[in-house]
C-alpha cells in the first residue's frame, strides 16, 4: 500500500469517526441516584464547558451561588500533565475520551517522604446518557454521583 493510499484511508476513517457529544451544560446533583457521594449539599449545581480539546468542571453550592468551591480544568488529548506540586507531593492527570460519550479521568499522585516515596492513582469516568438527561461520574473509590441536566444547552452564566 503506498503512502497516498495509507493517508486516504486514513483519512476516510476519521471522517467516518462518530462526533463526541457536549457534556456542555448545568447540572444538578441527584442525591438519590447518587451512592457514597461526597458530603456535599444537595443542591450543588455543576457547570460543564467543553470544547474540542478541553473540557471545564465548576461547582457551586447551589443555583444562586455565583463563586465556586472547586474548580477543574483538562486538556482531553490523553497525555499526562503536571497538575498541582506542593512542598511534598506531585500531581498529574491525563484525561481521554473512552468513547463517544465516556470521558476518563486518571490522577496520578506522588508524596515525597524521607522514609519512602508513595503513588497512587485515581480513575473517575464521566457518562453522559444517550438521552443526555443524566451526567454520571463513577469515582475509582466506588463512589457514584449522579447530576440531572438543568438547562439544554448552554450553561448558566456566573
Amino acid at each position: 500500500m503506498s503512502v497516498f493510499s495509507l493517508a486516504l484511508a486514513l483519512g476516510a476513517l476519521a471522517a467516518t469517526k462518530e462526533p463526541l457529544v457536549d457534556f456542555t451544560g448545568t447540572w444538578k446533583l441527584n442525591m438519590k441516584k447518587s451512592r457514597s457521594a461526597p458530603d456535599w449539599r444537595p443542591d450543588t449545581v455543576l457547570v460543564v464547558l467543553q470544547s474540542p480539546n478541553q473540557i471545564h468542571f465548576t461547582y457551586f453550592l447551589n443555583q444562586d451561588a455565583r463563586v465556586p468551591f472547586e474548580n477543574h480544568d483538562y486538556v482531553t488529548n490523553g497525555k499526562e500533565e503536571k497538575l498541582y506540586t506542593s512542598a511534598n507531593e506531585q500531581t498529574y492527570y491525563s484525561v481521554r475520551w473512552n468513547s463517544r460519550n465516556v470521558l476518563q479521568v486518571r490522577v496520578h499522585h506522588i508524596v515525597r517522604s524521607e522514609i519512602a516515596d508513595t503513588e497512587w492513582n485515581e480513575t473517575d469516568i464521566w457518562t453522559l446518557s444517550n438521552d443526555g438527561k443524566t451526567l454520571t461520574n463513577k469515582l475509582s473509590d466506588g463512589k457514584l454521583i449522579v447530576y440531572d441536566r438543568l438547562d439544554r444547552g448552554k450553561p448558566l452564566q456566573y
